[in-house]
């Protein structure tokens, strides 16, 4: 994938650390990677990378606003989550910087998926 490295690192800590913070004890997070190729003259490959989990899904809508700067869900018994609500945010600003998308699914019953994408190469730039 083309990236800065710091901050792939970056995008990836915030959704996983999330899922693991918030799947309760049993449940499951999987995290996965494909290429989803593009075609055509200059297309650019794309890594698509869900993380996956079983925590209560996510009220459809708070679904959007996740991703939102100082958003936290309000969780059955609590007035707050923990936390700034910065996390998400952040990973969404440097998805976007790499010119790739971030977006939330959630299904009553099913947990929820964080989705991101990152490029295999400079969008629009010189490669070799």
């Amino acid at each position: 994938m083309w990236a800065d490295r710091d901050k792939a690192e970056q995008i990836l800590i915030k959704p996983v650390g999330n899922t693991v913070k918030f799947t309760p004890a049993g449940g499951q997070v999987t995290v996965s990677a494909r290429v989803i190729p593009r075609s055509g003259a200059g297309a650019t490959d794309w890594i698509l990378v869900p993380v996956v989990d079983t925590e209560p899904d996510i009220p459809a809508e708070a679904r959007e606003a996740v991703l939102n700067k100082f958003y936290s869900v309000r969780r059955d018994g609590h007035d707050r989550t923990p936390g700034a609500g910065l996390g998400l945010s952040i990973s969404k600003s440097l998805v976007e910087l790499h010119e790739g998308r971030i977006w939330m699914e959630s299904e009553v019953g099913r947990g929820k998926r964080f989705v991101f994408t990152l490029p295999c190469r400079r969008p629009g730039g010189n490669n070799p």
